[in-house]
């Protein structure tokens, strides 16, 4: 695994007794480093003298303690007598500021370090100590800075940082903090303070100012960066630390690390650790994100001390690995995540909080970007419900009713439409439904669905919210419908056509997680908890199952079944459309063009109600009925008689759209009346001569009527177009 590699896993309990160490002991104080006072037996002292110079010129150099062989606090591998790790103290303290320069050949192994007015450029070089914090601390003075690059500073002594450390900067190689190069020595070469069991610290005081410029560096093999109260680590533009998995960064109360732009802690070398396992993250004080438009990372066993730590994203992201729950203060459009890492994607993709891509086996993030400020975010992972069941552990939020966007993606092989986003309250299970036209929610709902994406097996999912508070998880549900059909019976009120019959039984398929109860609930109310009581309750299988929906009135339809926590879930509420069935009694008709005929029908459910009259004259085999000035209105049994006067001979087509009352809606007539209308027989010429003359009289018994013609239906319909006032509705007669 690469130091690239950003893991987002649950803390286990491996780092715990380490972490409690870590956070249980105050610091000591900081005892004399040896650059004032008496010099203990075997003890040597280096103080820089002069002024700008390279770190191996002996010239730079005033030795006074113990008799040593050498003039430079140096170590040569080959040479056992320039080891200083038990005996040298390193006091730089000149009046006037100096530059001091290490290369690849300053091999600096001493018990302690002072430096005051100076700036030291390390470059390929080593820097450890090994005093112990209480009687041979190390200090970097407030006038005082270090630049590490391509180098190396650490050691298991303690390092306080008043002044400035440049932990690695553009443009040049990787810097490390390291608890010791013991594992690195050539056999034979190791200095004398190897085997010390403590581990290093670089504590950041107040005042102190650690810097990442840009570029990635390394917290390697167990070593600590504490950052006390006013001191600040400021990892800046895309920089990052990659921390192994037995490394600390520990920030007191009144301590800040800042993320000035897109930086991130990503996941270092095992160390011998478990896969589980992570770089301890000890927040009492501040994380800041203060800059960068795109998303930065803390893969790491994330402690917030049940709240004492805080989050600031004052822009971009910011995703936190782990269990413990994050808390923050959100800007308006900035991003808080949690849970792991997508993979890498594109810049402009600002749904990502973490890259790069990530081993982590818990496949869901969720990352929240209020539309306006927002204090007291809280984001938590929660825990997997059964394996089968929930695809995540799910994430959960509490945050005060803003509005804003929450990005949900899951790494799994179903495509994102068989995905479905729920959101858990107490007492509630809700089903989050699409949005409307322009991200517009549903009423009775406070999110929806604005968009889902998904492919090589990553589903993303966007929901709008104007209150994100819950447990949010992202899954398939227990209970569908195999097409999601919105109306699902009838089609677009003020443009329907009428059921067959009244009332009128819906046969729709609806796919089953699991064998189990489900009931149908029909509600008038949109995106009510269980949308009304049950009309229909039956037991199904696992799979596809055709449920009757009884449809006696326009309003709202789910389909409940029990989800893999047990709690109930629904498919959801759509719309449907009852109307009334018209049915006429006589189907085919004749008449005379100009004289007057009566339509005659009957509408169910019964009551009073108008009746419009359409026609229209075929000169094909389709036309579009228009609406004539003929209305009628039904008796109490529902019956009505319509008169009309075509104009026209030829063949006409006449329906008759009802008016909706008690939760039906308005409709057009599914039958249709053929009318065949002959022009007038001519007048014959008047007779030249009268006579009286009286016909025969004949008598018939054959059938003399027209045979009845099949049934006419009235088929595709859409609308016309929108006028000033309403949109219109063009219905078509087909044949």
């Amino acid at each position: 695994m690469t130091r690239l590699q950003a893991l987002a896993l649950l803390t286990c309990g491996v780092l715990a007794g380490t972490l409690l160490a870590v956070l249980g002991t105050a610091a000591p104080a900081v005892a004399a480093t040896g650059c004032t006072g008496a010099l203990g037996p075997g003890q040597v002292r280096f103080t820089w003298v002069g002024g700008d110079g390279a770190w191996t010129d002996p010239a730079h150099w005033q030795v006074a303690g113990a008799a040593i062989d050498h003039d430079v606090p140096t170590y040569y591998g080959n040479r056992p007598e320039t080891d200083d790790s038990t005996r040298g103290f390193v006091c730089i303290q000149p009046a006037s500021p100096v530059t001091i320069t290490l290369d690849g050949n300053a091999h600096v192994h001493v018990l302690a370090l002072d430096v005051a007015n100076a700036t030291l450029v390390a470059t390929g070089a080593r820097v450890m100590v090994y005093g112990a914090a209480a009687s041979h601390g190390s200090t970097i003075h407030p006038s005082a800075t270090l630049r590490l690059r391509g180098s190396t500073l650490g050691g298991p002594g303690r390092i306080d940082v008043r002044g400035r450390v440049v932990w690695g900067e553009t443009g040049f190689g990787v810097g490390t903090l390291d608890n010791d190069h013991c594992a690195d020595f050539p056999a034979g070469e190791a200095v004398a303070a190897c085997p010390a069991a403590t581990t290093g610290t670089l504590r950041v005081d107040a005042g102190g100012l650690v810097e990442v410029l840009g570029r990635g560096v390394n917290l390697s093999d167990g070593y600590t960066v504490r950052v006390a109260s006013g001191g600040r680590l400021r990892i800046a533009g895309p920089g990052y630390v990659a921390a192994d998995r037995d490394t600390t960064i520990a920030v007191e109360t009144g301590g800040v690390v800042e993320l000035a732009g897109d930086a991130s802690v990503f996941e270092g070398k095992p160390n011998g650790r478990p896969a589980t396992d992570l770089a301890a993250f000890d927040n009492r004080g501040t994380v800041l994100k203060s800059a960068g438009a795109g998303a930065s990372a803390l893969n790491v066993a994330y402690d917030a001390h049940a709240g004492q730590g805080r989050v600031e994203v004052r822009a971009g992201g910011l995703s936190i690995a782990g269990a413990t729950p994050v808390t923050a203060d959100l800007s308006a459009g900035a991003r808080l995540g949690t849970a792991s890492c997508g993979g890498t994607g594109p810049a402009t993709d600002l749904a990502r909080p973490c890259v790069p891509g990530t081993s982590a086996t818990d496949p869901q993030i969720a990352v929240l970007a209020p539309q306006q400020a927002a204090a007291g975010v809280v984001l938590q992972e929660g825990t997997t419900i059964t394996q089968t069941g929930d695809l995540q552990p799910a994430v959960s939020i509490v945050s005060p009713p803003v509005v804003a966007t929450l990005h949900l993606e899951v790494r799994d092989a179903r495509p994102a439409a068989e995905l479905v986003v729920f959101r858990s309250r107490p007492g509630l299970q809700e089903r989050i439904p699409l949005c409307g036209a322009g991200g517009a929610l549903p009423p009775g709902v406070t999110a929806c669905i604005v968009g889902r994406r998904g492919g090589g097996g990553v589903s993303q999912l966007q929901v709008v919210t104007t209150d994100p508070a819950g447990l949010w998880s992202l899954r398939p549900s227990a209970v569908d419908f195999v097409r999601l059909v919105d109306p699902l019976v009838g089609a677009r009120e003020g443009c329907a056509v009428s059921q067959p019959a009244y009332p009128f039984v819906a046969h729709e398929q609806i796919r089953l997680a699991r064998s189990g109860v489900y009931s149908v609930h029909l509600s008038p109310v949109e995106n009510a908890p269980t949308a009304g009581p049950p009309v229909f309750t039956g037991l199904g299988g696992p799979g596809v199952t055709t449920v009757p929906i009884p449809v006696t009135s326009s309003g709202w339809v789910a389909v409940v079944a029990t989800g893999a926590n047990g709690l109930p879930e629904s498919t959801g509420s759509f719309r449907v459309v009852a109307t009334p069935a018209v049915a006429f009694r006589k189907r085919s008709r004749a008449a005379v063009a100009g004289r007057p005929f009566v339509i005659e029908g009957r509408v169910r459910p019964k009551g009073r109600r108008t009746v419009e009259l359409y026609a229209v004259r075929l000169t094909g085999r389709s036309g579009v009925l228009a609406r004539t000035a003929v209305k009628a209105r039904t008796d109490k049994k529902g019956r009505f008689r319509v008169v009309h006067r075509p104009k026209k001979a030829g063949r006409w087509v006449y329906a008759v759209r009802v008016r909706g009352k008690g939760g039906l809606s308005a409709a057009m007539s599914r039958q249709a009346v053929r009318v065949t209308v002959r022009r007038p027989a001519p007048r014959p010429a008047p007779p030249t001569v009268v006579r009286n003359v009286r016909a025969a009289e004949t008598t018939t018994t054959g059938q003399t009527a027209s045979p009845v013609d099949p049934l006419d239906l009235i088929g595709p319909f859409y609308p016309g177009r929108r006028t000033a006032s309403a949109p219109a509705c063009r219905f078509q007669v087909a044949r």
